[in-house]
């Protein structure tokens, strides 16, 4: 055999071998990768529109919706399945108002997309009908319905991405987004026809029940709880928790808002956004709280020690009033009629007597200049280290000057003194992601010696003091009013202040502390006293104490 004839058997065999490669190829495509390929080509022309972004419902403790979602109308629109883009786009622009130019241009671009109905109008008939295809008339779950509660609390979702970014939705949006959410998928061919035998489906993603958050809110009490601040406080906070355990049965701001709405309320200028119960104010004369407890627990004094209040006292050059300084003072009277009086005197010579390092190491102590819950916009408060000058000391004892605290540190300071003394982080969530805030760790933070005489002179601030309003008809009450400057004056040229009461009832077995903010208000006894009263006085008619004392 000549090399030419060697040369010419070899390349048929390297061809013959070529085409039995392709062959072979060829058959696994056709046989064992075409329904895989057939697969990735419909994929390939599916059309998929989000009704529902994943995620966890947020419930109270027991299983109550506090987002309160509803169903809503709207119309899915997939432009590649519109048959007369020029008369779609017209029949939409008259149905919302608007110009059809709007939504021919959005038809044009092919992308499907979702049209709300807020109301019921009566030309959505003609696409529940089937009249222009493309144009689907279906329902979805709005995440925040009229009856929401906690929404301060609980924050809101970005309509465009899903994203929490306020409150609890932002905080534990992580776990949230491993909720269920569901798909509309229009399967299309090539010409963007449907099809057969796919057509239009409903995907569900996601684990049913899966991002759920539990909290330790009670909906009964926090309804309670806004409906009073609704009636009587234009704008502060409240905040009500279990003694025993620190859970959170309610935690309320107001002025309140919709929180599909954000944009509406971006201009406004009564900040009706901002959680007040998460923000600093000066604490005014319920830091003679923190006062009398470091002094008695330092054996500084006695409840029955004699003070004198002639109006005013003097710390170096500044003169500080008591609010009878016009009557020319209290007079003569014990520790504990101070407190019951808010008379100013007696906590400012004890406050001299502490210094300012331990008055602010009893204020940390028992909650004040930290963060509790953790949240994005909960503020520390603030407390002076160390206070140079006597003047400044004084200042801080009356609750003013440098001195900061936020309604929920105020609940925390409450819920120890309430509880014998032992502090336990304020919970929140009952089940669902753990954080560091969530471990019951209780912990001792003042002497049961200490703890009786505050609960003592709690309960004559209610009795005779200055926070009558805040007695109850059918269990026994105590707390502490406070009235905090702010610096500023009326169109009257009177002094405006925020309003504060802080208590617990019953005495005699703690259930529930109260803490009641009202934002330039005015003075504690006269305007937070008979919240706390009437908020307390509700939870007492309506829900079944023992039902308030499970954990």
């Amino acid at each position: 055999m000549g090399f030419g004839a060697q040369r010419f058997k070899a390349l048929f065999i390297m061809l013959a071998l070529g085409f039995s490669l392709l062959g072979l190829q060829l058959i696994r495509l056709q046989l064992w990768l075409g329904p895989e390929l057939e697969a990735r080509a419909i994929h390939q022309q599916a059309q998929a529109l989000v009704l529902e972004s994943p995620r966890g419902g947020i419930y109270d403790r027991n299983l109550a919706s506090l987002t309160a979602s509803q169903r809503q109308l709207v119309l899915a629109v997939f432009p590649t399945l519109v048959e007369d883009k020029g008369a779609t786009a017209r029949e939409l622009a008259a149905l919302f108002g608007q110009e059809p130019a709007t939504f021919r241009s959005r038809l044009e671009k092919g992308q499907p997309f979702i049209l709300a109905v807020n109301r019921v109008f009566p030309g959505l008939a003609v696409f529940d009908a089937g009249s222009f295809p493309g144009v689907l008339l279906l329902q979805r779950e709005r995440r925040y319905g009229e009856r929401a509660l906690a929404r301060h609390l609980i924050g809101y979702v970005r309509g465009d991405n899903g994203r929490g970014v306020a409150g609890l939705e932002q905080f534990y949006d992580p776990h949230l987004r491993g909720g269920q959410g569901l798909d509309l998928i229009a399967w299309v061919d090539a010409n963007g026809n449907i099809i057969p035998g796919l057509g239009l489906q409903q995907l569900l993603r996601g684990e049913a029940g899966g991002g759920d958050l539990q909290l330790t809110i009670d909906a009964r009490v926090q309804k309670i709880v806004e409906e009073v601040l609704d009636e009587r406080a234009r704008a502060g906070a409240a905040i009500v928790a279990q003694v025993r355990t620190g859970e959170i049965l309610a935690l309320a701001s107001r002025p309140n808002y919709c929180q599909d709405r954000v944009k509406e309320y971006l201009d406004n200028t009564d900040a009706c956004l901002l959680n007040r119960a998460l923000r600093n104010y000066p604490p005014g004369s319920l830091f003679k709280i923190i006062v009398t407890a470091a002094a008695l627990e330092e054996g500084l004094t006695r409840l029955d020690e004699d003070f004198y209040c002639g109006g005013y006292v003097e710390v170096g050059a500044r003169l500080f009033r008591c609010h009878r300084f016009e009557q020319g003072g209290h007079g003569p009277l014990t520790l504990a009629d101070s407190f019951a009086e808010s008379c100013n005197p007696a906590f400012i010579v004890l406050a001299q007597r502490l210094g300012s390092a331990k008055l602010v190491n009893y204020a940390h102590r028992l909650g004040l200049g930290s963060a509790i819950l953790g949240l994005p916009e909960e503020m520390k408060g603030h407390l002076t280290d160390e206070v140079a000058h006597g003047g400044d000391l004084a200042n801080i004892s009356l609750g003013q000057g440098s001195v900061l605290v936020t309604p929920l540190q105020v609940a925390q300071m409450t819920q120890a003194i309430a509880n014998g003394g032992v502090l336990i982080p304020l919970q929140l969530i009952h089940k669902g992601p753990l954080t560091k805030g969530d471990v019951l760790e209780g912990k001792t933070v003042l002497s049961k010696g200490t703890v009786a005489d505050l609960h003592t002179v709690f309960y004559r601030v209610v009795k005779d003091g200055t926070g009558t309003a805040a007695a109850l008809s059918s269990w026994s009450s105590g707390g502490k009013t406070g009235t905090a400057e702010t610096g500023f004056k009326d169109e009257n040229g009177q002094a405006v202040s925020h309003a504060w009461f802080a208590g617990f009832a019953p005495l005699e077995a703690p259930l529930l502390s109260v803490v009641v903010l009202v934002e330039e208000g005015g003075g504690g006894g006269q305007v937070a006293a008979p919240i706390f009263h009437e908020i307390l006085d509700r939870i007492i008619k309506e829900i079944p104490a023992a039902e308030l004392n499970q954990n």
